[in-house]
């Protein structure tokens, strides 16, 4: 790890910490300067150490920039409303660098589950705390809101976490490298072994297999039993597959990431997706008990029942003072 990247972690760190609400002045435009910097340090240092062939995309910087600017205002905004529409442009950048990671389901998940229903959930319970103000009042809000709690240990923490996270990835980059030919043949063999019927019309198509194999109820089951070579059986027939490297690009294709993630949710996790759907389905039930407006009736105006939506053999009854409704 170079010094320079503990130099723009201090200076990150320090920029931050000016920018966090205070109850008093703080040179937050100095705190703003000096977290530019660093950012531009800390990328600076990643573009030094990786190889030119190993940049990521143009795109990858677009969200990570996006994404750790929204994070910062997250923290650093007084007023939460703001800071949860932050938490939503972060949810989004971390979907599109999932997306450049080819993570579709990861990518999709993130954007339905928390910037669909969780923080949903955060704003009813932001808009039921926040206090209402009397009219001719100027909106005030309240301490704990405009002042940050603990904010010099909450930075150094934090910046001591992704210093750690940063120096082991770094120290172990070459190991944490992934290897294009063993992840090429993972798929591959998912497809084989585990959705067949997926890449049975390539095989018919290239004359590798018969097309009886592809009938359905025919009980087709592959099964790799060399790297380049894949038993087939159907019914009472079987047939040895010997797999050109013209014909496994074409394989692999047919297969996504996604595919693979359902697989493994839905063979082994069925149960943990039920219960998911669930626990979100009483979220937004008790969203919306949470959410329910209260009228109440001031002193000196009776509430008067409306006859149109009474029935007619329903007693009418008076409503008392400061009942609610």
């Amino acid at each position: 790890m170079d010094i320079a990247f503990y130099i723009a972690s201090v200076l990150g760190a320090l920029g931050v910490y000016l920018m966090m609400p205070a109850a008093g002045p703080k040179p937050k435009k100095v705190g703003a300067l000096l977290a530019l910097a660093a950012g531009g340090g800390l990328l600076l240092f990643l573009l030094r150490y990786a190889e030119a062939d190993d940049r990521p995309s143009l795109y990858f910087y677009i969200f990570a920039l996006i994404a750790v600017a929204s994070a910062v205002r997250v923290i650093t905004h007084p007023r939460p409303v703001y800071s949860a529409l932050f938490f939503v442009m972060v949810v989004l950048a971390a979907s599109g660098l999932f997306l450049v990671l080819e993570a579709e389901f990861m990518a999709f998940a993130m954007i339905i589950i928390y910037a669909g229903a969780i923080l949903v959930t955060y704003l009813f319970v932001i808009m039921l705390a926040t206090l209402p103000q009397a009219e001719g009042q100027a909106e005030q809000a309240p301490e704990y809101d405009r002042v940050a709690r603990e904010p010099l240990s909450a930075v150094l923490v934090g910046f001591a976490l992704l210093a750690v996270l940063c120096h082991v990835v770094f120290d172990n980059r070459n190991e944490l490298q992934p290897n294009p030919a063993a992840a090429a043949q993972s798929k591959l063999q998912f497809a084989v072994e585990s959705i067949p019927g997926r890449i049975v019309p390539v095989l018919v198509k290239a004359e590798a297999l018969d097309a009886s194999a592809a009938a359905r109820g025919a009980g087709l089951a592959m099964t790799f039993t060399e790297p380049n070579v894949i038993e087939a059986k159907w019914g009472e027939r079987s047939e040895t597959i010997t797999l050109t490297d013209e014909l496994k690009a074409q394989l692999q294709t047919k297969v996504a990431n996604i595919d693979r993630v359902g697989w493994a949710l839905f063979d082994g996790h069925a149960l943990g997706i039920e219960l998911a759907g669930v626990i979100l389905l009483l979220s937004m039930v008790g969203a919306i008990v949470i959410g329910r407006k209260r009228v109440f009736v001031d002193d000196g105006e009776p509430l008067e029942p409306d006859l149109k939506m009474m029935h007619h053999d329903e007693p009418l009854s008076d409503v008392s003072v400061g009942e609610q409704v």
